[in-house]
């Protein structure tokens, strides 16, 4: 009995610890995501159009920063995240910048800023798609 109560108790522990922990992961940043070849001969200006319609479109903030280079703050209550945008007419780059309250350590951070920075990613690609569809 003593046995099955300390088993109990450590499978206890372990679900209120994975519960604590789960919510860290490492971050995640898109390196080099490849443009659709029908627009790799676009001006870089509508690449960077595209992508400005897809991150406004999640209510992300846009900064101009220099020529290829966007960066985007996305506030969500207390919570903040910010990325930067680097893009070509061949591909495009997201990478963590900074946050405040997603628990950030120097290399995870809580998943709520991966799964955002994911849909981000998910909503560039397709804007870039309807793109291919329109110029064709």
């Amino acid at each position: 009995m003593k046995i099955l109560l300390r088993v109990m108790m450590v499978a206890l522990l372990a679900a209120v610890l994975t519960g604590c922990f789960g919510r860290l992961q490492p971050v995640y940043n898109v390196n080099d995501m490849a443009v659709p070849v029908a627009l790799q001969d676009a001006p870089a200006s509508k690449i960077e159009a595209i992508i400005k319609v897809a991150v406004t479109g999640r209510g992300w903030q846009v900064q101009d920063v220099s020529p290829g280079l966007i960066k985007a703050t996305l506030r969500q209550r207390t919570h903040e995240a910010v990325v930067d945008i680097k893009y070509s007419n061949k591909s495009y780059s997201i990478d963590y910048v900074s946050s405040q309250d997603l628990l950030y350590d120097g290399s995870k951070i809580h998943r709520n800023y991966n799964r955002w920075v994911k849909t981000l990613e998910q909503d560039i690609n397709k804007e870039m798609y309807r793109a291919t569809l329109n110029a064709s």
